[in-house]
């Protein structure tokens, strides 16, 4: 499993950093807790009061390069000591790659009313004091050993929390077999990472995040994909990019759900984007500040933890998967004025790499003529498929699908959203002449395949699909504007029902839902518009 997070990405640098939090996943099962009759004994404990700044100490520091954490002594002093915090800089690595104006603008964005401390403190929690009777929090910033450049490798470890550190030196050594600071602490890079691209003061906001949480319960009690999208709306709440949605564009959006369980390196950084835009959507829509202190405080966890959030934020019940629909719809549609998108920023402003066919998620095609084909591939579980209409093109587009999974239609005109029903069977279908955006959206954990063509159906000008029909049934014709009459019987000649429905004139599909609860078998139909009568027959299969 990998587990780790993209905080920025510098491609035109050739790198990008991850959180080291979870870079060993054992760290998610350290289940215990300190004792507090066990008393700290390391350097720190001794200490005569407040840190003053020019004060060394040598702090337990973990090498991430390997495949299990090894510990090591590293000097460090004190360069900064404020209310909230105090940051001491790597001996090695003062004045080389982190000097006094760098301590001063993370200073800056850690202390104050309006900072990451309180604002991180607001909104998840208290930050937790249970190991040094001191309300800082220690920033050791050092350069992380992690491998970065060593056979080419391009990722970095930007920072971490680590639980060792809320343990005394001889609890961490005997629960876990490592070593502790015995003090609220986070690691934060300063090699490849730079101050100039703001990337500790986004770390901070992070794993600060991850500090509140194991003060509330360990780990261990939280799905790892909930504790991420936490801690991915510490950087939303204190006003900094999640820069992960760059990669959540160009897969075409991922689940915000479950997303940890992903192989796939890069597709876990768009699940850390897809967190960051699920959560403060969430936060936007419902319930705010209630919504988030409920999810960090709550006694359920993973889905049915967010939904509780929820219910006890807003007072009413809600429906998840209504919700991860609108949340996909507003990835794509972008724009809070037409009631689906952010406040706070837009998914198009994280576009800029390789801005695509779109600002945003991209056209997964675009129907500029027909005949227009997308044949059988498959969309994962919470991602979307989008077909752009041209003008001025007559005939349907038509979607096949199979599969398990869920499928939500719409069609968005570039100011309104309109549901589409796609039945028992995953088939949609929906007339050419108007333009605008058809999209598909597999609304479950369990993929689709689909199947897309536009244009006629071949059949001049008048046309019944599918045959046989799994859900809905469709009508491709020439109309003429007037009333039309459907009727259906079965195959004995029983006459099953009638339906009064309209149509445009030119050429059009009309939707015969009441397919959907026919039973298996041969069933005729009339079809009636004006002075036209069409019959036929088709199948019906469950």
């Amino acid at each position: 499993m990998i587990t780790y997070l993209l905080l920025s990405i510098a491609v035109g640098m050739g790198r990008y950093a991850v959180d080291g939090t979870f870079h060993f996943p054992d760290v998610q099962q350290m289940d215990q807790r300190h004792d507090p009759s066990m008393m700290p004994t390391g350097p720190l404990a001794g200490k005569d009061g407040s840190h003053q700044v020019g004060d060394v100490v040598n702090f337990w520091a973990i090498d991430e390069s390997g495949s299990v954490p090894m510990f090591y002594l590293t000097s460090a002093t004190c360069r900064f000591a404020g209310d909230l915090s105090y940051i001491f800089v790597e001996d090695t690595q003062w004045e080389i790659r982190f000097n006094q104006s760098d301590v001063d603008s993370l200073a800056a964005a850690l202390e104050g009313a309006d900072g990451i401390t309180a604002t991180d403190a607001k909104y998840f929690g208290n930050i937790p004091d249970l190991m040094d009777d001191d309300p800082r929090v220690y920033y050791l910033i050092l350069d992380i050993r992690d491998g970065y450049g060593v056979n080419g490798q391009k990722w970095y470890i930007a920072g971490f929390f680590s639980p060792y550190n809320m343990f005394t030196e001889y609890e961490a050594r005997n629960y876990y077999g490592g070593h502790s600071n015995e003090v609220e602490m986070l690691y934060i890079d300063c090699y490849p990472a730079r101050m100039e691209d703001a990337t500790q003061t986004h770390t901070a906001s992070h794993e600060l995040v991850h500090l509140i949480q194991y003060g509330i319960k360990p780990f261990s009690g939280e799905e790892l994909w909930v504790l991420e999208n936490q801690a991915q709306t510490g950087m939303f709440l204190c006003g900094y990019p999640a820069f992960q949605v760059e990669a959540f564009i160009d897969f075409g959006g991922v689940t915000p759900i479950k997303w940890t369980e992903f192989t796939d390196g890069e597709k876990v950084v768009a699940g850390y984007g897809a967190g960051f835009l699920f959560f403060s959507y969430l936060f936007e829509n419902y319930g705010g500040k209630d919504f988030i202190w409920n999810s960090m405080h709550g006694t359920t966890r993973g889905i049915q933890g967010v939904i509780d959030a929820i219910e006890s934020a807003t007072g009413h019940s809600i429906n998840m998967e209504s919700i991860l629909s609108d949340w996909m719809v507003s990835c794509f549609v972008d724009d809070p004025s037409l009631g689906y998108g952010w406040n706070s920023f837009s998914i198009a402003d994280y576009d800029t790499i390789d801005p695509g066919n779109r600002p945003g998620l991209d056209y997964t095609g675009v129907v500029s003529d027909t005949p227009y084909s997308d044949p059988w591939h498959s969309v994962a579980g919470y991602q979307g498929n989008y077909y752009s209409v041209g003008d001025d093109l007559s005939g349907s587009l038509r979607v096949e699908g199979t599969g398990i999974g869920n499928l939500n239609a719409f069609f968005f005109n570039g100011t309104t959203v309109t549901a589409l029903d796609a039945g028992s069977a995953c088939d949609v279908a929906v007339s050419l002449e108007h333009p605008g955006t058809l999209m598909l959206l597999c609304n479950s954990f369990a993929g689709l395949d689909l199947n897309i063509a536009a244009g006629s159906t071949g059949s001049g000008n008048f046309a019944v699909f599918p045959n046989p029909c799994l859900g809905d049934l469709y009508f491709q014709f020439v109309s003429t504007g007037e009333p039309v009459v459907l009727s259906m019987f079965d195959q004995s000649g029983k006459h099953v029902e009638t339906v009064n429905m309209t149509s445009p004139s030119g050429e059009t599909v009309i939707t015969y839902t009441g397919a959907s609860e026919l039973a298996s078998g041969i069933y005729f139909y009339r079809f009636q518009q004006g002075s036209r009568t069409e019959t036929g027959r088709v199948a019906v299969v469950r």
